[in-house]
């Protein structure tokens, strides 16, 4: 009997599907241009900053891409803290250990640690990630930004758009003390003995996800107005992150000063993740069948981003030795790990109680 397709409405959050996905594919990104510029022991790698700089600027929109999906969909949650916290957390934390458990053992038999070696990072795991598995980091950010949804949830409900409004407004003008602090170090009280200063508890992630809150509840654009706005925010987004790079990189006697307009919450960052979530929230697909494969691809990238690095460290040196310039080498390295970690995770799915492994 054939589909009948005509009845086929597009759900309105689809896009967000897509937007994943394409953040999942930007974290790899990220991650293979990380060959060209970071040497041994954190050092610069200053020879092929040019590309490393044009593909990595854009790409730093991808961390809060990801969370503000999350305040888009979550905010506020609808069921108790205590079912939010157990549904949420045993598909975050069971195959975040186990993944970090592999970071442990698989390094050692590759024979690239020693036996005391991987039984540190089998022990700091409650503590910090591992050596070799350093994007980790992020879901221990999720985790942190997980517990507090149900916090701020109640807040959400109640509060006006005006108020909405003077949290973000507070908010991002917390993201302009990265660059601030270059020529102020403590900055609004902050010391050795506080590191909590004024405007510490506005900012961070917790303003990705209220402002993702805010675009689904009080945004409303026209198409042309969406994507006009959106392009020319990304636009200035990467301007600023790339000629900040650029500027950095002769100068930069760490990593930490490098990667300053690298910085998750930034103001150029904020702008190209908001720019790219509202011209992506104009997407809409025209097949149920489509819709469909997307939203199966996204729901696995959780395990695609825990499981990637392992696969990227295998691909990075076929590939490099065989096209050398990191012009080509990044965007083919990411987009096979992209291809080969999906092709893992999706036959992993297939196992019993699949779902603690990939999420």
């Amino acid at each position: 009997m054939p589909i009948d397709t005509t009845s086929f409405k597009p759900s309105p959050t689809a896009y967000l599907n897509a937007l994943r996905i394409f953040a999942c594919l930007m974290v790899l990104t990220v991650h293979s241009g990380e060959f060209f510029y970071i040497g041994a022991g954190g050092s610069i790698i200053r020879e092929n900053h040019v590309w490393v700089n044009n593909y990595g600027s854009f790409m730093r929109a991808c961390v809060p891409l990801f969370v503000m999906i999350s305040g888009y969909l979550l905010l506020p949650i609808k069921e108790t803290p205590g079912v939010f916290y157990k549904r949420r957390f045993s598909r975050i934390l069971i195959p975040f250990l186990i993944w970090s458990v592999m970071y442990a053992i698989v390094p050692y038999l590759l024979g690239t640690i020693t036996t005391a070696q991987m039984w540190r990072s089998l022990y700091i795991i409650p503590l910090t990630f591992t050596d070799s598995a350093g994007h980790l980091w992020f879901v221990y950010m999720l985790i942190g930004v997980y517990l507090f949804i149900p916090v701020i949830s109640p807040w959400i409900v109640t509060a006006s758009k005006q108020f909405k409004q003077f949290f973000l407004i507070i908010w991002i003008i917390t993201l302009f003390i990265p660059y601030i602090k270059t020529v102020q170090p403590d900055l609004w009280g902050e010391v050795f003995w506080n590191k909590y200063p004024a405007g510490y508890y506005f900012s961070g992630y917790i303003g990705y996800l209220v402002l993702g809150h805010y675009i689904k509840e009080y945004v409303r654009l026209s198409k042309a107005t969406a994507f006009i706005t959106g392009l020319v925010m990304v636009i200035i987004g990467y301007t600023v992150t790339n000629l900040v790079f650029a500027h950095q990189m002769p100068l930069a006697k760490d990593l930490p000063e490098l990667e300053l307009s690298w910085a998750f919450p930034t103001i150029n960052v904020a702008f190209m993740a908001t720019g790219l979530f509202l011209m992506f929230s104009l997407l809409s697909f025209k097949s149920a069948a489509t819709e469909s494969f997307v939203a199966k691809v996204s729901a696995l990238t959780y395990g695609m981003y825990l499981a990637h690095i392992l696969v990227l460290n295998q691909l990075f040196p076929i590939i490099n030795n065989w096209l050398h310039e990191a012009v080509l080498v990044i965007p083919i390295l990411a987009v096979s790990t992209f291809i080969v970690t999906y092709l893992l995770i999706k036959l992993l799915s297939y196992l019993p109680g699949s779902k603690y492994i990939v999420g």
